[in-house]
């Protein structure tokens, strides 16, 4: 049997061909390349974790700045359990508090404390001089429309994955 991958393992199942497992090993090398040094800046520069400012980030992302605890998790695409964790560890910092919802009383919106708000206004240019510096000043503005369009194709891809699994559940 001919292959066109020197990972088929005659398994009767299709693999990556070897194209795709070397696409895969870039943007694999792209993450642990440059994550690590934005999180150890964000950490050194500003005090935050990763994850707190993937919530601030989140919450950000709203005119409101606040967001129900599961419409967080779809935003920062978390578990429920992660993210309760993560809102208590930032609510005994100061940085989040949790605000009754008006029209549920089961319900809740999570938002930031002024102390959290000054801590993200700090951060954010910090980190975003750092994704510039580590980031964007390696690629040309081309080579960045091809990484969003990529980017887009595979969360449109995994995302229709998804919904194809849950409806045939």
């Amino acid at each position: 049997m001919s292959t066109n991958s020197r990972y088929d393992f005659s398994m009767g199942t299709k693999l990556a061909n070897d194209l795709q497992v070397e696409a895969w090993m870039a943007f694999h090398a792209i993450r642990v390349t440059v994550i690590p040094p934005l999180a150890r800046h964000l950490s050194e520069h500003c005090g935050l974790s990763e994850a707190e400012y993937q919530v601030f980030i989140g919450l950000r992302s709203t005119p409101e700045m606040e967001l129900k605890p599961s419409q967080l998790a779809e935003e920062l695409g978390w578990e429920m359990g992660r993210l309760s964790h993560q809102i208590s560890r930032m609510e005994t910092k100061g940085l989040l508090i949790r605000k009754q919802c008006p029209v549920d009383a089961r319900s809740c919106f999570i938002g930031m404390t002024k102390k959290g708000k000054a801590l993200i206004d700090k951060a954010l240019p910090l980190q975003l001089k750092e994704v510039k510096r580590l980031f964007g000043d390696a690629l040309t503005n081309q080579q960045m429309k091809n990484l969003i369009e990529i980017s887009e194709a595979v969360v449109e891809h995994v995302t229709r994955a998804k919904t194809r699994e849950t409806t045939t559940k």
